[in-house]
Formats: structure tokens, sequence, C-alpha cells
């Protein structure tokens, strides 16, 4: 037990640590422990991340407020907060911020914008992690998030291999999912949000309902799901009791689906292993020095995000993930770095190929089909209404109010599948102005981390700023046509990447200082 406290007291950030205060203390390795549970839960479950996220947050205020009191009994000083290595972000986060809540307050809908405007505060995990985690406890974050997300990819690679669902073979005319969107072919693989593989397993789940509560069917079709609003199914004393009470006749599992870990959104899941991918990306590529038996392993974790991402069959994710990859390389990789490359984007892309194919409809290994046309509609839609509130926009989510009455096409209500367009829309072209220079200012911040890793020999370090900026750049062109900034699981562990860096960064900072008072004292 003295040896894992001793371990969590290394990885706090030293300002934050009161050693003569036992209060205090236990408030920081609270902290440590809350951010430990998070960068485990967080790429599988958005509400364990949720809770444990805010209670480090509580952890953390409590340990200032306790701090601030002893400090005013002793009539001494505070503590000089951590040093920052991403300042630069501070003026245009505030602004996006500030013109979020703006935006909100006067929407079309206040009280939903009010309510989805609680979303900004996401940015406080960058802040937890980057300002009281030590160097190594940045890298304890990082190790966590990709183990815990490297378990979800075994999973769905085994999931693959095994199948998924139950192939509906017959549906009878008098079944309570007649005349409901499903037919023949189609793959019945959650009721109740959970996974089913029998008609028996079905009942299981819709026993545990009271009669005449409504239990959600999903479903596939050809890989995708449908219908896009998810099969609600009435129970009944029969559906609890008898499978035959289903009405339907069953068959064998399918391999034929995209795959999502241990969650239900394959989209988000694309999006969790492109970053973790560029993550160990960068760190290749400049992570290198001596004695590092990391590599192998970083290497074989590269390929297995790549698999997840290929077999998630989502066309967008995987063209921002090649482009990434092959823009990263450029940059920070030499002759050698960038043919290995090019010879994986182009596998990647044919592996892609292949997979849209198998997976999902044949038509949507063409850009010309009904999705692709269909996120189209959205964008000029969504353009429509930014460019007639152009100032404060219309607030978040309150376009869903309005769907028909703003030229949205279908029934079927979600968002405008852009980021730009979406924030634009949402809060206004100053507020996505500022996003985008939120955006360039955290990756000149990692790229100066970057520089002074290599300064002070610090290779690992370099490597894990390297690949923060390539799931930053990986992130912002998969933001062109996905939303991927309204995706909190998403989000939170791009901030978490980043947040890790800072830490690194904040490290490095104070070594740098440090040396350079001992060469002046020496000298």
């Amino acid at each position: 037990m003295k040896i894992a406290l001793d371990s969590l007291s290394s990885w706090q950030a030293a300002e934050s640590v009161r050693p003569d205060d036992p209060v205090a203390e236990f408030f920081d390795r609270g902290l440590v422990v809350s951010l430990l549970i998070f960068s485990l839960a967080v790429p599988h479950s958005i509400a364990a991340a949720q809770i444990s996220y805010l209670t480090g947050l509580i952890f953390w205020f409590n340990r200032n407020i306790r701090q601030g009191v002893l400090a005013r009994r002793e009539a001494s000083p505070r503590r000089r907060p951590p040093e920052r290595a991403l300042k630069l972000i501070e003026i245009p986060l505030c602004g996006f911020l500030l013109l979020t809540l703006l935006s909100s307050l006067f929407s079309y809908d206040p009280v939903v914008s009010l309510t989805k405007s609680r979303s900004i505060g996401l940015f406080i995990i960058f802040y937890l992690i980057s300002l009281n985690l030590t160097r190594r406890g940045a890298i304890a974050i990082i190790c966590c998030l990709l183990a815990s997300s490297l378990c979800g990819v075994g999973y769905s690679l085994a999931e693959k291999a095994v199948g998924r669902g139950m192939v509906i073979e017959f549906i009878e005319p008098d079944s309570p999912l007649s005349n409901r969107g499903l037919q023949p072919g189609d793959v019945i693989w959650m009721v109740g949000r959970r996974r089913v593989r029998s008609l028996e397993e079905a009942r299981q789940v819709v026993a545990r309902h009271k009669e005449g509560d409504r239990v959600e069917i999903e479903a596939l079709h050809a890989g995708d799901p449908v219908p896009p609003v998810p099969v609600s199914l009435v129970v009944t004393e029969d559906l609890r009791r008898t499978t035959e009470a289903f009405g339907i006749r069953v068959g064998r599992t399918t391999r034929q689906f995209r795959i999502s870990g241990f969650t239900r959104q394959f989209i988000t899941y694309a999006e969790q292993m492109q970053l973790f991918g560029l993550l160990l990306l960068g760190l290749l590529i400049n992570g290198r020095g001596s004695g590092q038996r990391w590599r192998p392993w970083a290497l074989l974790g590269l390929m297995l995000f790549v698999a997840g991402l290929v077999l998630t069959a989502t066309r967008s994710v995987i063209a921002s993930f090649v482009g990434a990859l092959i823009l990263v390389s450029i940059r920070f990789g030499g002759k050698r770095t960038i043919s290995i490359a090019l010879l994986g984007a182009v596998i990647i892309c044919g592996l892609g190929i292949a997979a849209v194919v198998t997976s999902r409809r044949e038509m949507m290994g063409r850009f010309g089909d009904e999705s692709t046309s269909r996120r189209v509609e959205y964008m000029k839609a969504g353009l429509r209404v930014a460019t007639r509130h152009p100032l404060l926009g219309i607030g978040l989510d309150s376009h869903k109010r309005f769907w028909k009455e703003w030229g949205f096409p279908g029934d079927y209500v979600t968002h405008t599948h852009s980021t730009p367009v979406q924030v634009a829309m949402d809060r206004g072209f100053p507020a996505l102005f500022f996003l985008i220079w939120l955006g360039v200012a955290a990756w000149i911040g990692l790229g100066r981390i970057r520089v002074w890793a290599l300064v002070l020999g610090d290779h690992l370090g370099a490597g894990l700023a390297t690949g923060a900026m390539a799931a930053l750049l990986g992130f912002s062109l998969s933001a062109l046509i996905n939303y991927n900034f309204g995706d909190s699981e998403a989000l939170m562990q791009l901030l978490a990447i980043i947040g890790a860096a800072g830490a690194i960064g904040a490290d490095l900072k104070e070594k740098a200082h440090t040396e350079t008072i001992s060469s002046l004292s020496t000298g």
C-alpha cells in the first residue's frame, strides 16, 4: 500500500502537493485516482468517464480551498501554480466559451441550448490533467488510455470472427415487429441496449421490463442501422414469457457489420481508433532513443488501431487518418518515414474500400450514394441557416425544433455532419473563428513542447507531443465532414491526450528553468 501511495505522489505536480498537510495530500491522491479511472473508462463509457472526471474536479476544488485556508492561517503566500506549456489556447478558449453562452442565452430554444452548453465544461479535463500531473503521471494516463482502448479492439476483433446478432429469416404477419421497417435478412443485434444472439436472450432482456414499457430493438440492414430510429417494442406478458410471441424466425449470426468496441456507436469508435492510432504514430516517428523496448509494442498497437479503424468502415474517418498520416510523416519524418507512410496509406485505402464494400451496402464503395448526398443536404441547409444568423447563430441544438421549417431534409432529426457548419449555425461565425484559432494555438503549443523535449533529450516526451499533434490534425480533418466536436467521447479523449502533453511540457519547462539557474550559479 505504501509503495502504491508513493507512486501516486510521484505522479502529482510538485506545486500541488502539501506533504505537511494530510488532508490536502488526500485530495491530491484522490484527484490522481479519479484521472486514472477516467482514462480507463473514457474509451468505453461516457457516463463512467464523466463521473470520474467530475469526482476529480471535486477533489481539485477542495484541495485548492484547503491550501488557501492554510496559506491564510500561516500568513504565507500560496504556492505559485505550475507553469503552463499551452498558454496560447486561453484567449481563444475564453472567447469561444463566452460566445457559446451568449448564443445559448439568445437561442431560439434557450432551455435546450443552455442545457446543451454544459458540454463546454469538458475543457476542464485538459486543465485537470495538465496542471496536476508530472511527466510520469501523464505517461501513466496515456498508457491507461491505450491499454483500455486495446481491450475494446480485442473484443471487436473477436466479435467480428464469431459474428453478431441474429439474422431474421421470416416475420409472421401478426408479429409485433411486422410493418416496422424490418425485413428478412436484417439482423437484430441489440434489445434494450443489450447485445443478443438468440430469441431467448432477447426474451430475457424484455422480461426485465414491466408490462407496458417500451424497449428499443436495434437492427442492421446490409451492415448499416435500419431504420434510422430504432424500432420500439411494447412489452407484453406474452413477450416476457415466450419467444414465440416475437413472431419471427431467426438463424445464424452475421459478420456483416461495422465494429464498435463495447459501445454501439461505430462513428465514435472510428474517431477513437484514429486518435489513438495517430498518437502512436507520432510516438514512433519522434520517440526514437536508445534502449526503448516499447517501440515494437507501439507498432503492434498502431496496427491494431488501424485494423479497428478499417473495420468500422467509416469512410470519412479513414480518409482523415490517411491524410494525417501523410502530412505528419512529411512534416516530422525523414525520407524513409515518408516512404513507409505512403505505402501504409495505399494499404489502408485498399483495406478500407474492401471493408466498406463487405460491411455495408455495395453502393457504399462509391461516393455518390444516399448517405453522402444526405450529408451534403444537411450541410447546405445548415449553411443557409448560419448565413441568416451570422453573429450568434441560432443556439445549440435549436434547429431540431424547427427542422422542417428551416429546410432540413427528411424526417430524421440530426445535426449537419460538419463541425464548421454546425458551430457557425449554432454559435455564429465569430465562435467558429475562435474555434479555429483554438486549434491553431494548440498545434503551436504542442509544437513548442516537442522542440523543448528534443532539445532536452526527452525522446519519449517528443514522441508524445508529436502524437498529440497528429491526433489533433486527424480530428480536425475529420471535423470537416463529421460533427466530432459535438461527440463528447471523442472530444474527451482528444482533450486527455493534449492535457497529458501539456503536463509533460510543464515538466520540461521546469527542468529547463532549473538547468538554466544551475548553469548560471555555476558560472
